[in-house]
């Protein structure tokens, strides 16, 4: 969730400069300069304002996590292990390393997290050729 938190923090950051940028620029000599400059900010913007939707999107999904939560089935915020690695069904964040222990934090809507969705230990799933059988699900 931290990771989170500093996610939204830096592009309201970024956003906060930008905006200052588009109203602090001056129209110089060269006009066309100065509408591709205030192009460029606005795109900047377009594109931190998607970011931070994604990001509050995730603190969403981390929220709604029950970490004591066991069905037997993977859901959202399972630990999943296979004979191959290890996962955690919440938000794609790469690779963590927990109390010794390395996990694939991956989003369910990912295309290998939709294959381990309502899976059971023993099933077996398929993800780019390599099959992969569900050894726990915590």
């Amino acid at each position: 969730m931290a990771h989170t938190e500093l996610r939204i923090q830096e592009i309201v950051l970024a956003m906060e400069q930008a905006q200052e940028s588009l109203e602090s620029d001056t129209k110089s000599s060269a006009g066309d300069k100065y509408e591709t400059s205030r192009e460029m900010i606005q795109q900047d913007l377009t594109r931190y304002q998607g970011q931070l939707l994604h990001a509050k999107k995730d603190r969403v999904i981390l929220e709604q996590l029950d970490p004591l939560q066991t069905t037997g089935t993977i859901v959202l915020g399972s630990l999943v292990t296979t004979n191959k690695a290890a996962y955690f069904m919440a938000i794609s964040l790469g690779k963590l390393h927990v109390e010794g222990h390395d996990y694939m934090a991956i989003s369910a809507a990912s295309p290998i997290g939709q294959l381990f969705m309502g899976k059971q230990v023993g099933d077996v799933i398929d993800f780019n050729g390599a099959k992969q059988q569900i050894l726990a699900v915590l």
